[in-house]
């Protein structure tokens, strides 16, 4: 049996040209000529001995050989970038890099404090904040898109380190001339308006609705909405009602618009999720993102 032996280099041209799917678009994001990415790329067949892509017009298709390959090369390249970041440290050239995912409501309310408070304290840190629906960051941090995620609801998963870090009230709001004391059936009647269908919030009071016996699809929906900020005003200026998140509420305000008590309701409440890849390297930025991050929220419990 002949030796072995894969550069690295080839097997991170190899990862580009599987996610991109053709040469053109690896040429651009390598800063390579196509004629330098179809060479490497055949060494490294060569060397491996196996067929790694074909060609189906202007596509490159995997191979089995190649799905087989690629999440062990990405380890590796991950691994490899937590070498150098490790190096970088111990030399006093580190600059930390971390992506971070949140929903909207832990992303616009909840986080911010803190990653001002950790920027004052690690200034060569940059920090990458994108904020999506929660099913949007779960997918990005599975796929190693994002380090940390931050979201409002969480599966077991064997794969990803799960940590409770906050909790939310949601309440009813009413516009004008709605009254400030209403029973459930009153509030049913009256026209709603509403998160998009991608909402958290507007996932989490469906359900609690449906946990009422209300059958969510009868309510007015007059306008659908995608920001709390939106809702607030529309609500300031019409007879309709709605829900929101305590946090969300407490940065806008409520002025013009009135929490609802709800006869024999209780406001519901929810939680939100720390989430992480257990199988992926951390970086160091990353590993001190999550100590000095638990430390932050064991200091505000108290």
């Amino acid at each position: 049996m002949r030796n072995i032996d894969v550069d690295l280099r080839l097997l991170e041209l190899f990862c580009c040209v599987y996610e991109k799917g053709s040469i053109s678009e690896s040429s651009n994001c390598l800063h390579l000529s196509q004629s330098t990415i179809s060479f490497h790329m055949h060494q490294l067949e060569k060397s491996i001995g196996l067929k790694l892509f074909y060609k189906k017009g202007r596509k490159l298709i995997p191979t089995s050989n190649a799905h087989m390959l690629y999440p062990y090369a990405r380890k590796l390249l991950e691994l490899k970038l937590s070498v150098i970041e490790e190096i970088k440290l111990l030399t006093g050239s580190y600059k930390g890099y971390i992506k971070v995912g949140a929903s909207s409501i832990p992303g616009q309310y909840l986080l911010p404090e803190f990653i001002c408070r950790y920027i004052t304290k690690n200034p060569n840190t940059h920090i990458d904040l994108m904020v999506e629906d929660s099913y949007t960051v779960l997918e990005k941090v599975t796929s190693g898109s994002v380090d940390i995620g931050f979201v409002g609801f969480a599966q077991a998963d064997a794969r990803m380190d799960i940590r409770e870090v906050w909790e939310d009230t949601i309440v009813f709001v009413g516009g004008k001339g709605v009254e400030e004391e209403i029973t459930l059936n009153n509030l049913l009647e009256m026209p709603f308006v509403v998160r998009e269908e991608t909402s958290g919030t507007r996932r989490f009071m469906e359900n609690f609705l449906a946990s009422l016996g209300v059958d969510v699809r009868s309510l007015r929906m007059v306008l659908t909405v995608n920001k709390n900020e939106v809702m607030l005003d529309v609500l300031r200026n019409i007879r309709a009602v709605s829900y929101i998140s305590s946090h969300a509420l407490r940065t806008y305000g409520s002025q013009g618009v009135k929490v609802l008590k709800v006869a024999d309701i209780e406001p519901p409440t929810r939680k939100f999720y720390l989430v992480y890849s257990k199988d992926r390297p951390q970086s160091p930025a990353v590993r001190n993102f999550l100590e000095e991050f638990i430390k932050y929220m064991e200091m505000v419990r108290v």
